[in-house]
């Protein structure tokens, strides 16, 4: 793991099915979430955070995290950005493999493309909830 900012990182783990990396805000400090809600609801901040986390999700990462089941108290529950709202934590993370590659230098590039795929979404974090309330 390498910490980018408070509670925000990025890691790789080997397991017996591969290689996965991972992007994420968790185990947030007292009033992270009241920032990282008011920077979704805001338009500006929220509409780059769900154009980011679309296209994590469509370079094949799965976005999760601890989530509420309805959008938090003070905000409309058909808000536009009611499912990013309802995160308490986010984390974007996507299985490598096992293939022949990862015992060859090609090991590194896929790595760090992997990583360029979630550095916008990591450089918002750090951005918006970054320090501790």
């Amino acid at each position: 793991m390498i910490r980018l900012g408070r509670k925000v990182e990025i890691g790789l783990r080997f397991a017996l099915d591969g290689l996965r990396i991972q992007g994420a805000w968790w185990y947030p400090d007292p009033g992270q979430v009241d920032m990282f809600r008011r920077a979704v609801a805001s338009e500006g901040s929220g509409r780059e955070l769900s154009a980011v986390v679309e296209a994590v999700r469509e370079k094949g990462y799965d976005i999760s995290g601890d989530l509420m089941k309805r959008p938090p108290r003070g905000y409309p529950a058909d808000h536009s950005r009611a499912d990013l709202l309802r995160h308490r934590s986010l984390i974007a993370a996507r299985p490598l493999g096992c293939e022949e590659w990862l015992h060859t230098p090609e090991a590194v590039e896929r790595v760090l493309s992997a990583a360029a795929d979630l550095d916008a979404l990591l450089m918002w974090l750090v951005r918006h909830v970054n320090r501790a309330a």
